[in-house]
């Protein structure tokens, strides 16, 4: 038996070492480092197709050292309810973040229409909304970042993401505020040896219990004893003792820490759980009318091929400019609205060529007509969005721009159910030799 023992003890000890060498890989792995880009395109494609549509999407820097700051603003409008998937929350309590690979940053504000967006709030389905993050420079790197919105019982909607590289040197970080109090405090840096002293301390007293009964028999010699009906005697008398005073230190522990708290910090204010009320931006008259009469995804060319039924109610001509889904924008290129905005955009997100009409001419005031619209590109497929077609609901969403000759723009919805196509034109597969990647 006392074989036996010395080996469950070693073995025991061995699984302990692996146990804490797994630990500190596992902390080790929380350290960020360099990361890739996307983890958006996990997601499904009806998710980022048909809940939030973002756009004029900007990040006012592309590099900032450790201590600056960058903006990344833009706008995004709710789907439309005929359009919002019934397997989806809607946005009635909803949170700005930011996605990133880890702490990089420290956000600084977050605003939605003006309004300060410390806490949550309702969005409205058909509406608009600009919002605005401040972030601050961490830790160096190259990191992809993207704008989010969490949505209770719906999770994470991102939106499109762009690398923002921070330099300089990590130790050189602050991020001071004032409390309430007066007190000049560094958050990076505050409380952070009382945590450590805590942690230490539980550690310890946590490890030597466990230490405790693995020094004694394990598994096999203490079924035995169980099975012989002799249970009773595993827990002995001094089991009984070291149990007592372990319970008695972890409350005096507890209690001892609270009272400590309690006389440092006198005043102290709970974590804000309120929910803001953000009213939308102004509703604008649909001056131009977009019917979806059909939609074809066609697999061999990666294009998606509508027929739409436009009406101009404006008092001029309009042109089809964009037509922006999941975050990627198909331009028409005989428009030409590659603003500044747009050659900022992650190339990867932007298909400048992507959007083709069969009649390209101006719509002219009061005129209705019936167009067709090719949106091709590789990001079909890169952006895993052609996989809609194999939902038991394959419905896309999307949003048109139409400019008129003033260059205003005009924002329509549009989605509806996604037909899938596996021939090319003329009912042959399609050669995929031009195709854009």
């Amino acid at each position: 038996m006392t074989t036996f023992q010395g080996g469950s003890v070693k073995i025991w000890t061995k699984k302990l070492q692996l146990l804490i060498v797994l630990t500190g890989v596992a902390i080790a792995s929380a350290v960020p480092q360099v990361a890739q880009a996307h983890g958006e395109r996990a997601q499904e494609p009806f998710l980022r197709m048909r809940t939030i549509q973002w756009y004029d999407v900007e990040w006012t820097k592309s590099k900032v050292a450790v201590n600056e700051e960058v903006v990344v603003k833009g706008k995004f409008r709710v789907s439309p309810d005929e359009n919002w998937p019934r397997t989806a929350a809607k946005p009635d309590l909803a949170f700005l973040n930011i996605s990133s690979p880890g702490p990089v940053f420290v956000r600084k504000a977050s605003f939605i229409n003006g309004v300060n967006m410390a806490n949550s709030s309702s969005f409205q389905t058909g509406r608009d909304y600009a919002w605005e993050v401040t972030l601050k420079g961490r830790y160096p790197g190259k990191w992809h970042i993207h704008s989010m919105l969490n949505i209770k019982d719906a999770g994470p909607l991102v939106g499109p993401g762009d690398w923002i590289e921070v330099t300089g040197n990590h130790a050189d970080f602050k991020n001071e505020v004032k409390t309430l109090t007066g007190e000049t405090i560094d958050l990076n840096t505050y409380g952070m040896a009382n945590n450590i002293r805590w942690h230490i301390i539980w550690a310890v007293f946590g490890v030597a219990w466990l230490l405790y009964w693995l020094a004694k028999p394990l598994f096999f010699s203490r079924y035995r004893k169980v099975a012989a009906g002799e249970g009773a005697s595993l827990i002995t008398k001094t089991d009984q003792t070291v149990a007592v005073v372990v319970l008695v230190g972890a409350l005096g522990l507890t209690y001892f820490g609270y009272q400590w708290a309690e006389a440092k910090w006198p005043i102290t204010l709970p974590l804000q759980s309120a929910q803001e009320t953000v009213a939308p931006l102004p509703t604008e008259p649909t001056l131009v009318d977009v019917k979806l009469i059909r939609a074809t995804y066609r697999v061999p060319g990666r294009s998606l091929n509508m027929t739409l039924e436009v009406t101009n109610n404006t008092g001029k001509a309009v042109r089809m400019g964009e037509f922006n889904t999941a975050t990627v924008r198909f331009l028409n290129p005989e428009v030409g609205i590659m603003d500044e905005m747009a050659k900022k955009y992650p190339k990867y997100l932007l298909a400048d060529k992507g959007l083709t009409l069969a009649d390209n001419k101006p719509i002219e005031p009061g005129e209705t007509r019936k167009i067709e619209v090719e949106a091709q590109d590789a990001a079909w497929e890169t952006e895993r969005l052609s996989s809609l077609i194999y939902d038991p609901d394959s419905r896309f969403g999307g949003m048109f721009f139409f400019y008129d000759t003033d260059g205003k723009r005009h924002i329509q919805n549009v989605g509806g159910v996604l037909v899938p196509s596996f021939t090319g034109k003329g009912g042959k597969p399609k050669d995929l030799e031009n195709t854009r990647y």
